[in-house]
């Protein structure tokens, strides 16, 4: 049985959250983060699904992170490259023309960092002030956070800059990071200290443009702090940050096996009680593979892994009686079957057009699939196949890429979801086919064109 001081927590909490009993599961409403409120339906749900691959040489297409830029529609996806052991980026040519992969030369890849052994755990973001592009990533062979800025695309002009560097042999800092730009320009990273002789800590590095704690050389100007140490406290970290640029960070605690949530809005018990954190979940070991965001009313969404289970799981705090978190704040529920036995696997979730969740995952057959509440679809209860029952399933799983019929050729490692402009959803992932054989590739939706009919007079 786990072990844990919970009245720290409790007292902490108690300000922010009311207790309350838990209930029947609940239909997923849309939020109040609705881009278009009043919305009950997302208008781009249903439109029709493609796939392309769009890297291929190799075995490359690992830990994808996916952005897109609201002004311009440019999609961008970071990656790592394994036969390389590179930081590459692929863009989308909207001209459809001057790129060097994908279909038709329709995208640009390029490798944004050569140094041997970067690449892991990327996570990109378009800065809203600048249009330029942030990608932060682990230095696997120094064991060091790293970030890239570019201002100049599709011939990018970069500077890769080092954050965090480790000060002993036994510390790695940068693994699971996950990057977001404020309102402002300036970046935040979220990412895993690790001491293999000492403790742990889930970490925030921030640009603040004066007299920092970390930064090497020119990049001087950030902010390495510490929210929450312990064994194993820090990994899967998923980072969001609210209309007025509060941070929100899920994240698992791997010595326990507990999804937790820290947040810089509240005061309360961490980081010199500066930030309000509590564990979110602790039945089973669940909490890997953590994708967070707020809504406008600041509550959180998160999907995750329940290794114990083999489960997707989706928990959100929308003021509403639950059966997890403090004082039962949250409602935790199953989603689909997830595989089990190998690593790693996928899961990514963000808000639609119409503030439903989104959530996509690799299945337990190793397929690329997409879970959505049944109001995003505009489908009537009772036609679910997945999720809670209330008393029918109130979520729909489908599947986007179908792996392939032999071993161990599957889809939807390291994914990624992001939402265009128009609501259409976009998904970057590894195909993987072999062990030294593996592709980025994209799934995407489009609207369906139709041709007007011509009657002609006889």
């Amino acid at each position: 049985m786990k072990v844990r001081n919970v009245f720290v927590i409790m007292l902490s909490v108690l300000m922010l959250l009311l207790a309350a009993g838990s209930g029947l599961a609940r239909e997923v409403q849309p939020t109040g983060s609705s881009e278009a409120v009043g919305a009950s339906v997302s208008a781009a749900a249903n439109a029709p699904w493609f796939n392309d691959e769009i890297d291929t040489p190799g075995d490359t297409g690992q830990h994808t992170s996916m952005a897109i830029d609201r002004s311009t529609g440019t999609t961008y996806i970071s990656y790592y490259d394994y036969t390389t052991k590179n930081l590459r980026l692929a863009m989308s040519r909207s001209s459809g023309s001057g790129g060097n992969c994908g279909p038709n030369n329709s995208w640009l890849c390029q490798t944004i960092d050569s140094t041997y052994g970067v690449g892991n755990f990327s996570s990109i973001d378009v800065n809203p002030s600048t249009g330029g592009i942030g990608i932060a990533y682990y230095d696997a062979t120094n064991g060091q956070l790293k970030y890239a800025h570019g201002k100049i695309c599709p011939t990018c002009v970069w500077s890769k800059d080092i954050i965090n560097k480790p000060l002993l042999p036994s510390v790695s800092v940068g693994k699971y990071t996950s990057l977001k730009f404020n309102q402002f320009g300036y970046p935040s990273i979220a990412y895993y200290f690790e001491n293999t002789s000492g403790i742990d800590s889930l970490m925030v590095a921030s640009y603040v443009g004066g007299s920092g704690d970390c930064g090497v050389g020119t990049a001087e100007g950030w902010q390495c702090d510490s929210i929450q140490s312990g064994e194993g406290v820090g990994q899967y970290a998923s980072l969001a940050l609210d209309g007025v640029g509060h941070r929100h960070i899920a994240y698992y605690d791997g010595a326990n096996g507990d999804l937790w949530y820290t947040t810089s809005r509240a005061d309360g018990f961490c980081n010199g009680n500066t930030w309000l954190c509590y564990p979110v979940s602790s039945a089973n070991d669940v909490g890997q593979y953590a994708s967070l965001f707020m809504d406008r009313d600041n509550h959180f969404h998160i999907a995750y892994y329940d290794a114990t289970t083999d489960e997707l799981k989706y928990a959100v705090d929308d003021g509403s009686p639950g059966n997890c978190g403090v004082f039962d704040s949250a409602q935790c529920e199953a989603i689909d079957s997830m595989p089990s036995g190998y690593h790693p696997m996928g899961v990514s979730m963000t808000k639609d057009a119409a503030g439903y969740p989104i959530i996509a995952y690799q299945s337990d057959n190793g397929s690329l699939n997409l879970a959505r509440p049944l109001g995003a679809l505009g489908l009537i209860a009772g036609s679910g196949n997945c999720g809670p029952e209330n008393p029918f399933s109130t979520w729909y799983c489908e599947t986007i890429d179908r792996s392939g019929t032999w071993n161990p050729y599957r889809h939807g490692d390291f994914v990624s979801i992001a939402m265009s402009r128009s609501g259409l959803a976009n998904i970057a992932y590894n195909e993987f086919v072999t062990a030294s054989d593996g592709n980025l590739a994209i799934a995407y939706q489009r609207f369906r064109v139709s041709l007007p009919l011509v009657l002609k007079n006889h």
